[in-house]
């Protein structure tokens, strides 16, 4: 099996209301970095592809015939605190408060695309 270099064995594939609205967003709460983008129909991007650190997250603009397709998912960050308060600031609702557990630092939120972020201190 090769898997090409820029991909990992395992992505999370996002089908979003707001494709480019999501792409704002993951680049303000985690740095995250273009690594590819397809433009699609009204501005939205029909295929995109982000890092956040050696992650890889695709996604993608739901259309009729892929509707959309939310997903949980958890993330090593290296400030619980800086995360979860900027993704508080650009409209995501608290699902756990930031607080010392068993495995880390840890905070869950969910974005206003329906995907739920459970961010631990890494």
């Amino acid at each position: 099996m090769k898997i090409p270099s820029n991909y990992l064995p395992v992505m999370p594939y996002l089908i979003l209301n707001d494709s480019k609205g999501f792409l704002k967003f993951a680049k303000e709460v985690f740095n995250a970095h273009e690594q590819l983008l397809v433009p699609g129909e009204n501005g939205q991007i029909m295929h995109g592809e982000i890092k956040i650190h050696d992650a890889v997250i695709m996604f993608a603009q739901a259309s009729e015939q892929f509707p959309t397709k939310s997903a949980g998912m958890f993330i090593y960050v290296e400030n619980v605190d800086h995360v979860y308060d900027t993704a508080l600031r650009h409209q995501a609702i608290s699902l756990t408060i930031p607080e010392e557990k068993e495995y880390g630092y840890t905070a869950g939120f969910e974005d206003i695309f329906g995907n739920q972020w459970w961010v631990v201190q890494g």
